[in-house]
């Protein structure tokens, strides 16, 4: 492990108020470290998140309870990773180790004092709500192509990039081949069956990995790259990237984080499924759109993790970097 991985590991226990503030649904303080992997080097063995101490979020579950503070648990799991790196890493070059306070500052130009913390409940008037048919997000000026699942008849919009086929929305097919597991691994969101006709529904990366229809299959890591590439998003290091409002929906995402959808993707903050050693739940709708990647984590990090590409209502940043394969997440497929 590179100095520059311990630096931001570090930096786990520094920001993640402010991309959990806006989440208001059941979330795991404990479990934030190993959920949202947003700045790592690449192809690295751990998975922190970026996190803050400034302004504690507490974060209620789908019945009010408050779970804990946020900022703190993380901050705990963070030092927790810190502990098992050796000495013997710490002293490797810092050659290729990047600068802290520049991806802080590209990460949140403002400060993180400034960014908006308002919550949404999601029976009040806010801009994002699960009983908003997904036809609303989509960018009224863009010609959308089509797709329908044979499996189950559903119609999916789609949109060229790049030479490619992408599907425009997030897929919602039921997991029938795992519907006899023991182990859910696919959710709705809050468990609502509705909620999965406006954001599709969430799978593990198992599932993922199949789910897609065929003549379609889940994206790998350089596709996401790829599509970043195309919609002229700018790479600021092996993880980050500048210009993702080009991607997101033209509504529905908060602290005015909306996008222009310029290339008709329609990325929606559908959040995520949590599932961590002490608690598991649905967190980050209306904030943050997760969607999975084929491609797993080097080395003997690929038991566990697997990429994702990553936005956020905060910023206009796009991540693709390594998630909990557990995890329930977002899939979107691409014609092969």
């Amino acid at each position: 492990m590179s100095l520059k991985k311990i630096q931001l590991l570090a930096a786990s226990a520094l920001t993640v108020a402010a991309f959990v503030a806006c989440d208001n649904a059941s979330s795991s303080p404990e479990g934030l470290n190993d959920d949202l992997s947003v700045v790592e080097n690449s192809g690295s063995d751990k998975a922190p998140t970026l996190q803050s101490q400034k302004g504690t979020a507490d974060v209620p579950d789908a019945s009010g309870k408050i779970q804990g503070t946020v900022n703190q648990v993380a901050a705990q799991d963070a030092v927790e990773e810190l502990s098992e790196v050796s000495t013997d890493e710490v002293s490797q070059s810092s050659a290729d180790s990047a600068s802290l306070d520049s991806i802080m500052d590209i990460l949140f130009p403002n400060g993180i004092d400034g960014i908006d913390t308002a919550r949404h409940d999601p029976d009040s008037v806010g801009v994002w709500h699960f009983y908003d048919s997904k036809e609303s997000h989509m960018n009224p000026n863009f010609a959308y192509g089509s797709m329908t699942d044979p499996r189950d008849g559903t119609v999916y919009k789609t949109t060229q990039i790049g030479g490619k086929t992408w599907m425009a929305e997030n897929l919602n097919y039921f997991d029938i081949e795992g519907a006899a597991s023991s182990i859910k691994n696919d959710w709705c969101y809050w468990d609502k069956p509705e909620n999965c006709e406006s954001a599709g529904r969430l799978y593990t990366w198992k599932v993922a990995k199949r789910v897609c229809p065929e003549g379609w299959r889940l994206p790998t890591k350089a596709d996401w790259e790829s599509l970043l590439q195309e919609v002229g998003a700018d790479s600021l290091n092996e993880i980050l990237w500048k210009g993702s409002s080009k991607l997101k929906s033209v509504n529905g995402w908060e602290n005015e984080g909306s996008g222009t959808d310029d290339f008709g993707f329609t990325a929606l903050p559908a959040g995520m499924k949590f599932t961590t050693r002490t608690q598991d739940g649905f967190t980050y709708h209306g904030c943050s759109s997760l969607m999975w990647a084929a491609t797993e984590a080097d080395g003997g990090a690929a038991d566990s993790l697997a990429y994702h590409m990553y936005l956020d209502c905060s910023n206009d940043n796009a991540i693709v970097n390594t998630v909990r394969k557990i995890n329930g997440l977002s899939v979107r497929c691409v014609k092969d």
